[in-house]
């Protein structure tokens, strides 16, 4: 088989591989579809060490090639999207129902080998069937679908709440159509590039704030009746951006950290935050009931994957895949590889 192979940053190979087998307990994954996204991108360009060589990816929609001795819920032939995330199920956390917090767990593409290759094995229980009406380019975005559930479910959005979602990146999207699903009102989502804020509208925002134009902070306590947002979705992952979300607040407000930055924080209003009784939620990762929410809210329509794509390649262009999506950022949400 092929398979594309990180041998330093930016340095991609696509090489020839021993085909894999499934073993007990494991299904083997004929990948159609791997999606590349910021961590990919971190991956690949070195913010985030690995050991070297690895192979990228973990974001992937397949079809069942071969299956193992004891695997009972998958056939061939089967459309699969995979959880990523591989688990103990051992330890005190994933005992706990907490499997995204488990004490050993690895993600594909960092830890572990990745997606970016025409065979992938990974334990049944990290397989989710796909309905006949799901693509593979839409199975494949399941994945970081389901962290935005995850973040969703600890925000608990109430009905009629006001929601800021800053950031329009892939994720932030999802965040702003899933908190109108939620019935929140009104949804407000911040963001640069007018495209994006265009794709927001389409996903349900009832304001788009341009944050490169407008003054995202008088804006959103203009249209909150100056009172501040009942709930703020940081998707930007940046310590500036953090802090701008906790200017949106209103007293008693919860601002859910989704974007995931290295970077510490230059300083923190601890007396307003504790005035103001701020609530601030680090998601991480998601567990396997939120993926299977996932799955559904994709399958039934609730949420259409397809405008979240900016590119597509083959898997043999993986480096010029890289490059386009590395070039300006901005303009790209997802890029999808396919088989």
């Amino acid at each position: 088989m092929r398979q594309v192979v990180l041998e330093s940053p930016r340095e991609l190979k696509v090489v020839d591989a021993f085909d894999p087998a499934p073993g007990i307990g494991e299904v083997l994954v004929e990948v159609k579809t791997s999606a590349i996204c910021g961590t990919d991108l971190h991956i690949y360009n070195g913010g985030t060490p690995v050991d070297y060589p690895r192979v990228l990816g973990h974001e992937v929609a397949g079809v069942v090639h071969g299956v193992g001795e004891g695997v009972t819920e998958f056939g061939l032939g089967d459309a699969v999207a995979i959880n990523p995330n591989l688990i103990c199920g051992d330890c005190e956390r994933c005992i706990l129902g907490k499997e995204n917090l488990c004490e050993r767990g690895r993600l594909l593409g960092r830890e572990v080998d990745g997606t970016l290759r025409e065979f992938l094995v990974v334990p049944q229980v990290n397989a989710f069937k796909l309905p006949p009406a799901v693509t593979f380019v839409a199975g494949a975005l399941i994945q970081p679908l389901s962290t935005v559930v995850h973040a969703q479910r600890l925000a608990d959005i109430r009905s009629t709440e006001s929601v800021v979602v800053l950031g329009q990146g892939a994720t932030g999207l999802m965040h702003t159509r899933l908190s109108k699903l939620a019935g929140a009102s009104p949804v407000i989502a911040i963001g640069r590039t007018p495209a994006k804020l265009e794709l927001a509208e389409a996903m349900g925002a009832d304001h788009v704030v341009g944050a490169a134009d407008d003054e995202p902070v008088v804006e959103v306590w203009r249209l909150t009746g100056g009172q501040g947002a009942d709930v703020v979705i940081e998707a930007v992952g940046r310590p500036e951006t953090l802090l701008q979300a906790m200017q949106l607040l209103k007293p008693g407000g919860r601002l859910i950290a989704f974007g995931i930055s290295p970077e510490p924080l230059p300083s923190l209003d601890l007396y307003r935050m504790y005035m103001t009784e701020t609530t601030i939620v680090f998601p991480r990762a998601m567990s396997r009931a939120d993926f299977h929410r996932a799955v559904a809210l994709v399958a039934t329509g609730k949420i259409d994957m397809a405008p979240m794509v900016s590119a597509n390649y083959a898997l043999d262009d993986a480096a010029d895949a890289f490059r386009f999506a590395e070039e300006d950022p901005s303009k790209v949400l997802r890029v999808a590889l396919h088989l």
